[in-house]
């Protein structure tokens, strides 16, 4: 199955404008067998959420916003494949707790024809939004 590796999340906060620019960049990995399959119409979709952490004193983390889904392969797949995730949203989406806020990205990797998935999280920005 696919892998997917160094997923980083950064964040951008305009204080005066009261915006944040997040991004979500990574690496997915593909086996031979799956490069093989993609020339012949196999898919995948990744998925992007930003999630607040909690600690488990006040439930558990809580789900802040979905990016737009990427699909791949694009028209030259290769076994090694970049993403990036880019959006722009308001401070308040941000804001998951009292005082300091800990965000992290949760990407998700569907295989679209066996529905198999892989998960990983991203490092976790701590900031006041």
């Amino acid at each position: 199955m696919a892998t997917l590796s160094k997923p980083s999340l950064s964040i951008n906060h305009d204080h005066n404008k009261k915006l944040a620019k997040v991004m979500v960049t990574g690496k997915i990995t593909y086996s031979e067998y799956e490069l093989n399959q993609m020339k012949d119409g196999l898919k995948f979709k990744l998925k992007c959420a930003l999630w607040g952490e909690d600690s488990g004193l006040t439930g558990a983390d809580d789900h802040l916003y979905t990016l737009t889904n990427k699909y791949f392969p694009d028209a030259s797949p290769a076994l090694v494949e970049n993403y990036k995730f880019e959006v722009t949203l308001g401070e308040g989406v941000l804001d998951e707790d009292w005082g300091t806020d800990e965000v992290y990205a949760q990407l998700k990797l569907i295989n679209l024809y066996t529905l198999v998935a892989v998960t990983k999280n991203s490092n976790v920005v701590s900031h006041s939004f």
